[in-house]
């Protein structure tokens, strides 16, 4: 039996359905994200491009280029409440992400990783035992990068004050 979960959008505008287990479920801590959210970070987990459908209000669209691989990244949200329901990639176009705060059940998949920790803000508590990389997990040639585990919670960097 294919695993379902459903999401949807602060207003109830937007719907969706994700079928089977994501890729990977990741918390993004670059400046991008932070701005996109107003806050400290990004959590979403990564589908197949088939593996999610929408129903409900057409969502809007937000093109952003990546600063460090110079694709365009697509911003999805309701336009009624302006709910970020996901992001598209040029750079990846069988993927999409969702954010994990839309699903109905956010716990329902565990964070597998937390990337561009390098630029987290103050504050930010990176889990033990939880695959942490400076930037991303791959080079933009697509060659793995090493990852850091703590043994013990660990601040993402020293507080500026």
């Amino acid at each position: 039996m294919t695993t379902r979960r459903e999401g949807g959008c602060l207003c109830g505008s937007v719907r969706f359905v994700a079928l089977g287990e994501p890729v990977r479920t990741l918390q993004c801590h670059c400046r991008a994200c932070q701005r996109m959210t107003g806050s400290t970070s990004y959590a979403q987990s990564t589908y197949p491009m088939d593996a999610v459908q929408f129903s409900g209000e057409p969502m809007a669209r937000y093109a952003h280029r990546s600063e460090s691989s110079a694709k365009q990244v697509h911003v999805h949200f309701c336009p009624r409440c302006g709910t970020t329901l996901g992001l598209t990639f040029e750079r990846w176009p069988e993927y999409r992400a969702i954010s994990r705060g839309a699903f109905d059940d956010p716990n329902s998949m565990s964070i597998s990783a937390h990337i561009w920790t390098g630029s987290a803000q103050t504050g930010v508590l990176l889990p033990a035992g939880t695959d942490c990389f400076q930037s991303a997990r791959a080079d933009l040639a697509g060659a793995p990068q090493a990852p850091e585990r703590f043994d013990a919670p660990r601040m993402a960097r020293a507080s500026d004050a």
